[in-house]
């Protein structure tokens, strides 16, 4: 998205990083993990993006995304224009969103099924009450890949 890219090289990115109020760390091998915590802007959606196509880049294959939408506020209309604009066929292979009220899942299932609908190729995503379903969402499309792969 911008024109430059975040580099994933040197420091611990196994730490939790701040991206304004939001956390983000890299977990396992391929595990980009975002706690949404207030509301999120287009510079956030994009800033995030960015960062997950150069981790992608770095590990030479597409990233699964865990999210944590518990503390989640609001989606500027920016940041929903972007969020439902960008591609992430190439960059993300799996997302699981977990956590959050009704309310806000039901707005981030919303966003996320109308964008599934227009376009049908776009990676799997679920949301889920805990982290830990989520997780066993994640590592079954990674056992599903590697078998296609293999």
């Amino acid at each position: 998205m911008s024109t430059s890219t975040p580099r994933i090289s040197g420091g611990d990115f196994t730490d939790w990083k701040m991206l304004g109020t939001h956390g983000y760390r890299i977990e396992s091998t391929d595990i980009f993990h975002v706690r949404f915590a207030g509301s999120v802007d287009g510079s956030t959606i994009e800033t995030f993006y960015d960062l997950q196509a150069a981790y992608a880049a770095t590990i030479g294959r597409p990233i699964s995304l865990l999210v944590d939408i518990t503390k989640f506020g609001e989606f500027s209309t920016e940041g929903r224009k972007l969020s439902t604009a960008l591609d992430p066929t190439g960059t993300i292979a799996a997302t699981g969103i977990y956590g959050g009220t009704f309310r806000q899942q039901m707005v981030m299932n919303m966003l996320t099924r109308a964008g599934s609908l227009l376009r049908p190729w776009l990676p799997p995503l679920q949301f889920f009450a805990h982290e830990a379903e989520a997780r066993a969402f994640l590592d079954a499309c990674r056992a599903e890949r590697n078998a296609r792969e293999a």
